[in-house]
């Protein structure tokens, strides 16, 4: 079967300008494709980039360890050390639902209208970053990480959200710890 045009362009794409990293989100973002996103951000605030702007006008939808991705790059750029901002751009009704759920409105600087692209800037396919070609069966230890990573994220990003993934922190800790003192 082949993919439709929509499935075709479907992923992360980024673009680096003047100091500024634009990351476009087409299609769900997902903890499989959160992994590649969050290294990325990584290694550009690790290189002195301190904005970022996030275009959702595409994104179909997110689920929480991509929230939780999204939190731990908005969490480490306002630390004094990088000081730094997370722009939301073209953010959908349903999303910001989504992010209004978890806190995320009072992390992010939100914008619902659209926010014109940068000129001349050249996007990249983040590679694995397209759902839909990934693997079906990942590193269950570093999917594991990732999705502890991120909910551990979405807690210190608004502490409410303590009570919505205290259950799922623990089952994932359980996993990610080795096992002290226990017999092997």
């Amino acid at each position: 079967m082949e993919p439709t045009m929509a499935e075709v362009n479907n992923g992360i794409s980024v673009g680096c300008s003047n100091g500024d990293v634009r990351v476009h989100v087409a299609g769900r973002g997902t903890f499989r494709n959160g992994q590649p996103l969050r290294r990325y951000a990584l290694e550009m605030i690790g290189n002195g980039v301190r904005r970022f702007v996030v275009d959702l006008g595409q994104c179909e939808g997110m689920d929480s360890t991509f929230l939780g991705v999204l939190a731990g790059i908005g969490l480490q750029l306002r630390e004094p050390a990088t000081h730094g901002q997370v722009r939301l751009a073209n953010v959908s009704t349903r999303n910001l639902e989504l992010l209004q759920t978890v806190g995320l409105d009072r992390l992010f600087d939100l914008a619902q209208g659209n926010e014109p692209e940068s000129a001349g800037l050249q996007m990249q396919r983040l590679p694995d970053s397209e759902v839909a070609q990934l693997p079906k069966v990942a590193a269950k230890k570093e999917t594991a990480d990732l999705m502890l990573e991120a909910h551990t994220n979405l807690i210190r990003a608004d502490n409410r959200n303590l009570s919505k993934f205290k259950d799922v922190t623990a089952v994932l800790r359980a996993r990610t710890e080795p096992n002290t003192g226990k017999p092997q």
